[in-house]
Parts: C-alpha cells; sequence; structure tokens
C-alpha cells in the first residue's frame, strides 16, 4: 500500500490524465520513492491492462468496488506481497473479460482471499461436526461455548464452497452466507467493518 500525490491532472495540458486514477485502474509507474515520506511523487504512468468492460458494466464495476474496499480493509504492510499481487491482477481480469459473473464469484473471492491472509476456513463439515465456528474457523459439534456459530445450512453450503462443488446455492442462502464471511472476516482484521458498497449490491442484484 503506498500514497503518491499527482498534480494538475484535470489540466487540459496535464501529461497524466484523471481518467487513469480510477479505482482498479492497473498501471505501470515510475515514482520517485523516498522511504521517509508518506507521499511520494509519480514521474510517469501508463496502463498495464486495459479495461474492456469491468468499468462500464454496472455490475462488474459495483463487484469491483466491494472487492476494493474489502481489500483496503485488509491490506496494511507496503512491503511487496507477489502473491497478493497476482491475485488481485488475477481477479480484476478475469471479472473483466467473462462474459456472465458466477453467482458466487464473491463468495469464492472471500474465501480465496481468506487463505492468502492466513485465516481460511478448515475442518470438514458432517452429521456430527455440522456448525461451523466464526471464531475458530473450523466445523464444530459444540456451539455451547459461544454463539458465534452458523447454522447448519449455512455451514453446509460454505462447506459445499469450500470443496468447490457444482451445488447452486439460492441467492436468499447465498446472501446470508455473504454476510456471514464478512462477520468471519470482522473477527479475524482488525478494524474490519462491513464494505459501505454491500448496499449498492443489493440495489443492483434487487433492479
Amino acid at each position: 500500500m503506498r500514497s503518491y500525490i499527482v498534480n494538475s491532472v484535470r489540466s487540459p495540458k496535464a501529461k497524466t490524465k484523471a481518467a487513469l486514477l480510477q479505482v482498479m485502474s492497473m498501471l505501470d509507474m515510475e515514482v520517485y520513492h523516498h522511504e521517509n515520506r508518506n507521499l511520494n511523487r509519480i514521474k510517469e504512468m501508463q496502463p498495464s491492462y486495459l479495461f474492456t468492460s469491468l468499468l462500464y458494466d454496472p455490475l462488474k464495476s459495483s463487484l469491483g468496488l466491494f472487492m476494493m474496499e474489502v481489500l483496503n480493509k485488509c491490506i496494511r504492510e507496503e512491503e511487496e506481497n507477489e502473491k497478493m499481487f497476482d491475485f488481485i491482477s488475477q481477479k480484476l481480469q478475469s471479472l473483466d473479460r467473462i462474459e456472465k459473473v458466477p453467482a458466487d464469484f464473491l463468495l469464492n473471492f472471500l474465501l480465496e482471499l481468506s487463505l492468502l491472509l492466513g485465516f481460511a476456513p478448515h475442518g470438514k463439515f458432517s452429521e456430527a461436526t455440522n456448525y461451523f465456528d466464526l471464531q475458530e474457523g473450523n466445523f464444530v459439534s459444540d456451539i455451547s461455548i459461544h454463539p458465534l456459530v452458523l447454522s447448519p445450512p449455512v455451514s453446509q453450503n460454505l462447506s459445499s464452497l469450500l470443496k468447490k462443488n457444482s451445488t447452486e446455492i439460492p441467492a436468499a442462502e447465498r446472501r446470508k452466507l455473504l454476510e456471514a464471511l464478512l462477520q468471519y472476516y470482522q473477527l479475524h482484521v482488525p478494524n474490519f467493518s462491513f464494505p459501505k458498497s454491500l448496499k449498492v449490491l443489493d440495489e443492483i442484484f434487487r433492479s
């Protein structure tokens, strides 16, 4: 995570155009970097990937903004993280290229990101362990310890996603699982809060 200042991007004669700095833009940049500064300057920038649909399709752009908001709440360090960079880059490009967005796109995004962040759900769903413990991150049988557990139906849907089963999850159940995963993030990421863009997504899905 780095912060940069860019001068006069809205000037007609500006070398750097404001359009390049939209949320989700992927850029190649040459920068002036000083370790003791919070804000550095960009010398040159150009697109590293040109989106064809992500920035213009209402559903795709809303999904992308949700992803960016989650990432912004989760990533704190300045050190390079090639695996994380490749993951974000691949997700944005795949969202841009696919014709029809899979219904479980965001759920899979959150699960894959949790793996990179080090708190991926684990364990096995069964008749004996049919509750998912949000605090411990695994499937359990005893729910008397604390109330932070998912019901068996939601736990089973989570298990299906983890196993990458092809069973389609109904829309209402998918929404419950999305909220459950965001609650899971709240427990495992310091200062994490529900993304504001979730309300925008709700409106789009409703229409």
